[in-house]
């Protein structure tokens, strides 16, 4: 049982890591990138997927 959980921690810690790595990559306004470094440090499960969610949206409605 400790094994699955230490599996679980390492998945949402990798995924902690890259959505902070593309959050310092994005190209959103300083502002919403402190809010959401804030939202990524504090609320993290709940923040990660919905900032991947929206930064995946976002990146769709921009035009190529």
């Amino acid at each position: 049982m400790w094994v699955l959980g230490l599996i679980v921690a390492t998945v949402l810690f990798i995924a902690w890591i890259v959505s902070l790595f593309l959050l310092v990559t994005d190209s959103i306004g300083v502002g919403a990138k402190i809010l959401w470094f804030l939202a990524l440090t504090l609320l993290a499960p709940f923040a990660i997927p919905i900032y991947l969610v929206t930064r995946r949206r976002r990146m769709q409605a921009e035009p190529a």
